[in-house]
């Protein structure tokens, strides 16, 4: 049976995620007859099949339809019926979806790899208001690395919607700081004078953070 959760937030954002468990097969067979997306057809990876099966999947449960999948140039998922904004892990696919404005969402696993390279999508001021304590808050996770990982879906979800702001460090800065384990923040875009509310929370092992613009 899949493992699949749905949020409505307050600011009418519906987030849908599936926690991808089944292998490739298990997932073609719930998919059934229908025709593939067109995208599965060009990948080789099991990895990647798994991902756009499990997403087809989680449009569907959330639609109660199968859905066209475009993207735009900038890569940005488009849909018929609202917008739309997609996010993966080795075990999640999670998407954002709202009826008229723009959504950004992200979802990460909670590794190691953001804590080593905080400084490059961090301000010495923004890495400076995090949390200095590395007392465990999550298993085998500081509550320093746990606050850096939520720093860096933050940012990601604001760039879905501010495809511009590509460097991270300069181009999107967070304030305050995030607090654990779930909370919003402000992110503002310097280059146009601009600010967007990110909201964020940690969920089966990953974080998650979604913006609406």
């Amino acid at each position: 049976m899949p493992h699949c959760h749905t949020i409505i937030t307050q600011q009418g954002i519906r987030i849908d995620i599936w926690r991808i468990d089944e292998t490739l097969e298990q997932l073609l067979y719930l998919w059934g007859d229908a025709q593939l997306p067109s995208n599965y057809k060009v990948v080789t990876a099991t990895k990647r099949q798994r991902e756009i099966v499990a997403t087809a999947l989680l449009m569907r449960h959330r639609f109660a339809q199968d859905l066209e999948l475009r993207h735009a140039p900038n890569g940005a998922p488009i849909i018929d019926v609202g917008n739309i904004s997609i996010s993966h892990t080795a075990t999640h696919v999670a998407i954002a979806t709202h009826p008229s404005r723009q959504v950004g969402i992200d979802i990460e696993t909670l590794g190691c790899r953001a804590t080593r390279v905080a400084t490059r999508f961090l301000s010495p001021h923004e890495l400076e208001a995090l949390p200095l304590d590395d007392t465990e808050f999550e298993t085998g996770h500081s509550r320093r690395g746990v606050a850096i990982h939520l720093a860096w879906s933050i940012k990601e979800a604001v760039y879905k919607v501010h495809p511009h702001a590509v460097e991270f460090r300069e181009d999107i800065i967070l304030s305050p700081i995030v607090t654990l384990p779930t909370g919003s923040v402000e992110a503002y875009l310097p280059a146009i004078n601009a600010t967007s509310e990110a909201h964020y929370t940690l969920y089966d092992g990953c974080t998650l953070a979604w913006v609406v613009v």
